[in-house]
């Protein structure tokens, strides 16, 4: 059975994202964050990691893989995003009784991200629901499960076209079946492989991942453009990068330590 190594770290925030950017150069799988100043930081068992860094670790263990899907399923319950928005469990499809007028996407967890429980999702999904008209166009950067593009197609998208680093087609189109809705363009590759100009563009990705592709964000945007993902520490240098680039901040929302931002050009 495979092995995971987990470091957890507890620094200042701005030390904070330095170091995310320096772990996921020494090879980390994933970061998962516990508060602003606390996270962990996972990779393969057999890692290495310079002395300097591994003694910033307040905490380390090994982690042996288990069935992801099945724990899920111990804690994902339905969640209300908004007042007509809610994200179900898809083993809960047959008994979640649905209020009127609401909008349900039910989702199955699996290897990809979006299932609705996050911040960053929410807010994404809120915004999303503010400003997105029926007949609008929509990219979704960093597609993942296609929560957020399912939930284009619910509110009236026309072209919805989602792009990803990973493979998660197969994912998309599952997720896509049990909502009812098709049509779904997957792009495997980031956003400067996506064609075309579109409405409304998502990318709800963290925030050193996020800020290089903001510049083919730009270009893709015709209108409204919905970034997620940021920590509320960093808030003051992300709005700083934002505006070098022309890009107007028309609405801010958080939930706990994350913030998303409701951007034109």
């Amino acid at each position: 059975m495979r092995k995971f190594r987990v470091f957890v770290f507890s620094v200042s925030p701005l030390e904070k994202e330095l170091l995310e950017e320096e772990l996921f150069s020494l090879g980390c799988l994933g970061i998962e964050e516990i508060s602003e100043k606390e996270f962990k930081a996972y990779f393969p068992d057999e890692v290495s990691l310079p002395k300097e860094i591994e003694e910033k670790a307040v905490n380390s263990y090994i982690l042996e893989d288990r069935n992801w899907n099945e724990e899920w399923k111990k804690y994902f319950k339905p969640v209300k995003v908004s007042e007509r928005i809610f994200v179900v469990p898809s083993w809960m499809k047959d008994e979640f009784q649905i209020p009127e007028g609401a909008i349900v996407i039910y989702i199955y967890p699996g290897k990809a991200f979006g299932t609705g429980t996050h911040e960053t999702t929410k807010l994404s999904m809120r915004l999303i629901e503010e400003v997105l008209k029926p007949g609008d166009s929509f990219l979704d950067v960093g597609i993942g499960s296609g929560i957020l593009s399912i939930l284009a197609k619910k509110l009236g998208a026309t072209r919805v076209v989602g792009c990803d680093v990973e493979d998660v087609k197969e994912e998309v189109e599952f997720n896509s079946s049990l909502n009812g809705v098709s049509g779904i363009e997957v792009v495997l590759g980031s956003v400067d492989k996506v064609d075309g100009n579109f409405d409304v563009v998502v990318a709800n990705i963290e925030k050193h991942l996020l800020e290089p592709l903001l510049p083919f964000i730009k270009e893709r945007a015709l209108g409204w453009i919905v970034l997620s993902g940021i920590l509320k520490s960093q808030r003051e240098d992300f709005l700083n990068f934002l505006k070098s680039l022309g890009l107007k901040v028309v609405k801010e929302l958080e939930e706990r330590e994350w913030k998303a931002f409701l951007c034109r050009k």
